[in-house]
């Protein structure tokens, strides 16, 4: 584009801007490390760490340059500046005019915000950065407080089961005046539903999210047998999850991987640090990252050969599930296999007041979960079967009848099966329990898919207020 005497435009700089940023930068460098400081010399509860230390001066510095950032763009843009990545911030009217290298001055009404207006010293990308920088850092800051200082009062925990109950089923209440289609369904009936989509399973991960919580803040010690089954759909999740991805889409890439371990772990690792926690603490984290390497490493091997022979996946699920028979249930091999991570995975803590092993917890925790992911593998490379046996009955395609009296014997029957594990496996007392349910925890889950996606009429509905929780569990 051209102007004034048919030279290109250049936008006018902004040194005294940039000028100042570089100079709050330093300041709230400073600032920082006098409020860090101050915190490394008060009398706390539990004294800050070196790296409490660095995560404390890096939390404050975020803060303060988001701050600082936010005024400067809400000054700077009334000023006619703009965000580089910023197209359409500020009006036309706001705009500098457009000086000519001859010094002429030219028309720029049809020349646009990426060379009318001086930039700013600051990114637009960076300010989504600098936003999100500061966010962490305030929910860290208000962790350590409640948790690591006596600013938040803390009281004893007490059992009621009509308090747990009446929240619980409150909750249910509440969230069934939002049931409505799934997005996938659309307005009309013309689409099937697939079972498992993915509003259905956030749906699932949303009350099992609650219970969990419900279960620790009342001390529901009844329901322990129920929450370990909980735990054991978020592994089997995994399974299924991370199977369906990379058998379908074939992305064995590091980025994607790499991507995966951060979800999986970013948060976690911002809070043993700030806390001074251990990982295992977090076992849930460790589990999922563990199922996950698994899965992708089972798909991995030899993965040209996935989609043309189904017996070779199989061979490899059977190779799987013998590796974690003999990792877990052979004595000795699970010291072998995780001895070296030792120093990640052993904790020192004392959750129960009593004597045990570095690593008797994660292998625990670990070992009630070592099959259940392999299911959801199973449940997954099938789903397109399921998927056609489920619309066969429902009377799926043109001129197709249903098939009432085959649904009616499905349903009686996997309730029947739920209401044994339930009679003969649930009702033991936890630690017997504990001993059977890493071999009959897929049989409580696979019941509840099926029920749950049992008719059209079921898979087309969800309860969108579980499934906004289930986002964030």
């Amino acid at each position: 584009m051209k102007v004034g005497n048919g030279r290109t435009p250049t936008a006018p700089s902004a040194p005294p801007m940039e000028a100042a940023w570089y100079v709050a930068l330093a300041a709230n460098l400073f600032i920082a490390g006098v409020l860090t400081f101050f915190l490394c010399g008060a009398e706390l509860n539990y004294p800050l760490n070196s790296a409490q230390s660095t995560a404390a001066l890096a939390y404050f510095t975020a803060l303060l340059t988001w701050a600082e950032a936010e005024l400067m763009v809400s000054v700077a843009r009334r000023l006619g500046y703009r965000l580089e990545g910023d197209r359409h911030s500020g009006s036309r009217s706001e705009r500098v005019p457009i000086v000519s290298e001859s010094g002429g001055r030219g028309d720029d009404s049809d020349i646009d915000d990426e060379l009318g207006n001086p930039v700013l010293p600051l990114s637009f990308t960076a300010l989504k950065f600098l936003r999100g920088a500061a966010e962490l850092s305030a929910i860290m800051i208000v962790m350590y407080v409640c948790d690591r200082t006596d600013l938040v009062g803390k009281g004893p925990k007490h059992q009621s089961k009509v308090e747990f109950w009446g929240v619980f089923l409150a909750l249910v209440g509440i969230s069934l005046l939002g049931l409505r289609r799934t997005k996938e369904a659309g307005p009309v009936d013309a689409v099937e539903v697939k079972p498992l989509q993915r509003e259905q399973t956030e749906e699932w991960k949303g009350w099992m999210q609650v219970m969990f919580l419900l279960y620790h803040y009342w001390v529901a010690k009844e329901l322990y047998n129920a929450i370990r089954v909980y735990i054991a759909a978020y592994i089997w999740m995994t399974g299924f999850g991370n199977f369906s991805y990379y058998y379908i889409r074939r992305d064995f890439g590091l980025p994607r991987f790499v991507q995966m371990m951060w979800r999986l772990n970013f948060l976690v690792v911002f809070v043993c640090v700030t806390l001074n926690n251990e990982y295992m603490l977090y076992y849930i984290c460790p589990l999922h990252t563990l199922f996950t390497i698994m899965v992708y490493g089972t798909l991995w091997l030899g993965h040209k050969h996935n989609q043309a022979s189904a017996p070779f996946v199989w061979g490899k699920m059977a190779g799987v599930l013998a590796l974690s028979l003999l990792i877990w249930d052979v004595p000795g091999v699970f010291d072998l296999v995780f001895g070296p991570f030792q120093f990640l995975l052993g904790y020192k803590g004392d959750l129960f007041n009593m004597a045990a092993p570095i690593m008797h917890e994660w292998h625990f925790r670990s070992s009630l979960d070592h099959l259940v992911w392999i299911f959801g593998m199973v449940v997954a490379f099938k789903f397109p079967a399921m998927d056609a046996w489920l619309s066969r009955i429902d009377g799926g395609g043109a001129g197709r009848e249903g098939q009432p009296l085959t649904r009616i014997v499905a349903i009686v029957s996997v309730s029947a099966l739920f209401a044994a594990w339930c009679a003969f496996v649930y009702a033991r007392p936890k630690f017997e329990y504990n001993v059977v349910h890493p071999y009959t925890s897929f049989i409580p889950i696979g019941c509840y898919i099926f029920l749950r996606n049992s008719t059209r009429w079921l898979r087309e509905r969800v309860l969108p207020a579980w499934g906004e929780i289930g986002k964030y569990t």
